[in-house]
């Protein structure tokens, strides 16, 4: 199982408005085996009601970690 660690949060803001929010994680595979890390990219309206949330913000990196990979090329 990969476990999920949210390392920080960033607002982004652009022309004095919040932009987004990036949310930085690393995980692991319980083996070892595989290691991920970087951040996911959230909308303001995305993150607001999660933002207290630790298992939800989790939850929304792996939607969109997996979400990145299974794009395939035409998309």
């Amino acid at each position: 199982m990969l476990t999920i660690e949210i390392t920080s949060v960033n607002i982004a803001y652009s022309k004095g408005a919040v932009s987004g929010v990036n949310i930085n994680f690393i995980s692991n595979h319980d083996q070892r085996t595989i290691n991920l890390n970087g951040y996911v990219p959230l909308t303001f309206e995305e993150y607001t009601p999660i933002a207290n949330d630790v298992v939800a913000l989790q939850s929304a990196v792996k939607d969109k970690v997996l979400a990145t990979l299974t794009e395939t090329e035409a998309e």
